[in-house]
């Protein structure tokens, strides 16, 4: 796909304003933004995480868990597991661990500021991985992606799903991202790479699938 010169690595517009509070939530206002997302976005987290089919032991890493709100809903499925995440913004992390007091103190969660494209993992150290609203944000997302790669067991699972906000976005715009992120995840090493949609206002979100 040729994209224009104008936008990221993934297609998406760099955000300026108050979309950047989206991108990196920081200060007062990302705190805010933070807390917005943890509102609103049930309906596409709870389409997105079956599809992973998470087990109750299963080693789950989220990748960019903003408020934390996905962290405490799979930490309530592998409750014989472990939920570790990882978030580029320290407004996100503290909000995400008052979130996750409980699960965090009883050792099921473990939350960590840092980088997607350098995950502070070991190798296989996951069965599941998963990413929602947050590779629009990456500069190169088959660098994050092939982190993913390396940090799941070999017949792990990865869903990495996008519903783009960006101004003018339509239902092409999903398309488009959708083919993005398959063909990344495939760049990435990722095999039985597929993309899955629904329509949830006010555009659709797109999931890529995959198996390492």
């Amino acid at each position: 796909m040729n994209l224009p010169a104008s936008t990221t690595a993934i297609g998406v517009p760099p955000y300026g304003g108050w979309r950047r509070h989206f991108a990196r939530p920081s200060g007062v206002l990302g705190h805010l933004a933070g807390h917005l997302m943890a509102l609103r976005n049930k309906e596409r987290s709870w389409w997105v995480l079956p599809m992973l089919e998470i087990h109750d032991s299963d080693r789950v890493l989220e990748v960019g868990f903003g408020p934390g709100v996905d962290i405490r809903r799979v930490s309530e499925i592998a409750v014989h597991g472990k939920v570790t995440g990882i978030d580029h913004s320290e407004a996100m992390v503290e909000q995400a661990r008052a979130r996750n007091k409980r699960a965090i103190q009883a050792g099921r969660v473990e939350l960590q500021l840092g980088p997607a494209a350098e995950l502070p993992f070991a190798d296989a150290s996951f069965d599941k991985a998963f990413s929602i609203n947050v590779a629009q944000f990456w500069p190169d997302p088959v660098v994050a992606m092939r982190e993913i790669h390396r940090v799941l067991r070999a017949g792990g699972r990865v869903a990495i799903a996008v519903q783009p906000r960006s101004k003018g976005a339509n239902e092409r715009t999903a398309r488009e991202m959708g083919k993005v992120l398959t063909e990344s995840l495939k760049s990435a090493g990722f095999t039985q790479v597929r993309m899955e949609s629904k329509k949830i206002k006010p555009v659709s979100v797109v999931c890529a699938i995959g198996v390492k």
